[in-house]
């Protein structure tokens, strides 16, 4: 198990005011002090922690763009002087070498990734040892190479990230998507559209020729109540203008004959006439509205001829 203990250490450093933005949101401090930090030589930003804190706090400070290195903390036994012998100061030997400073190997570097995909870091003993990478919005890394920068919209000073970009690329490609959508649409209302006006012309037309049939209800009651075959709108007691939207005329005629004109906007080209022929059948009236030049499409079913079985 390693007991041995570390310093975090930030060098001098001639920043950029990215970078400087970057140190003070990673740490939670104000600009001024974050920049006060980089015009020392050296700053011990960690104290005595253990090697897995240290190369922590070592990749979430280099990713901002600062210099900074870890030193190993010598316990005093280690580097006790050991005792020195008097030696012939003729006798040839070689230069002493300074043990107070002991080599240090330098820790392995690795490639900073602090993504949000990589494996956990443990916490720091101390609750009151700063949270480094924890603390930072996830919308901070840069979603190229997980570098953390100064907000959101910043851009990434390691790959070179530019999020104003990325957002007018999504805006050209929903614009193209939004167009696309709009055309497919008019394409379909264009083909559709006169489809659907001729049925709105159909059911106008069925609608309005129930004025029709409600005139030749009450021609049948007057027949039934006087025996009489009017010849006329007035004799049957009708008002001598019958009409309506679709309607243009319903004129009774000789032996109570029903003449119903359609007008021409409600059709498909000229006026088109619809007529209906009383009979007597088994004592009671019956009325036949085959005739008339009025077409299929717009004939009540009852007033269309059926095919033979």
């Amino acid at each position: 198990m390693d007991n041995k203990k570390y310093n975090v250490i930030i060098l001098n450093t001639q920043p950029s005011e990215s970078v400087v933005s970057q140190l003070a949101s990673l740490f939670k401090i104000p600009t001024e002090k974050a920049h006060k930090i980089l015009q020392k030589n050296s700053f011990v930003i960690k104290k005595q922690t253990d090697k897995a804190t240290a190369e922590k706090f070592h990749k979430a400070i280099t990713a901002t763009g600062v210099n900074c290195r870890i030193d190993e903390i010598i316990d005093e036994e280690e580097i006790a002087l050991p005792e020195i012998e008097e030696i012939n100061s003729n006798a040839e030997g070689k230069p002493l070498t300074d043990i107070t400073r002991p080599e240090i190997k330098p820790l392995r570097r690795e490639q900073v990734d602090l993504s949000l995909e990589a494996m956990a870091i443990k916490k720091p003993a101390s609750e009151d040892d700063i949270k480094a990478t924890e603390t930072i919005d996830p919308a901070n890394f840069c979603p190229e190479c997980g570098t953390i920068r100064a907000s959101a919209d910043a851009d990434c000073i390691h790959c070179g990230f530019d999020p104003l970009t990325l957002k007018q690329s999504n805006f050209k490609a929903t614009l193209i998507k939004i167009t696309a959508a709009v055309i497919i649409i008019a394409a379909g209302l264009s083909i559709g559209f006169p489809f659907y006006q001729q049925y709105a012309k159909r059911m106008q037309v069925e609608t309005d020729l129930i004025l029709a049939f409600d005139t030749r209800n009450s021609v049948t009651e007057f027949i039934q109540r006087t025996n009489f075959w009017p010849n006329q709108n007035i004799d049957a007691g009708l008002e001598k203008q019958i009409n309506n939207q679709s309607i243009k005329s319903v004129v009774v005629g000789e032996n109570a004959v029903i003449t119903v004109t359609i007008r021409a906007q409600a059709l498909e080209g000229n006026e088109q006439t619809l007529i209906l022929t009383p009979n007597i059948l088994k004592g009671r009236i019956v009325w036949n509205c085959l005739r008339g030049t009025l077409i299929k499409e717009y004939r009540p079913e009852i007033c269309q001829a059926r095919k033979p079985d």
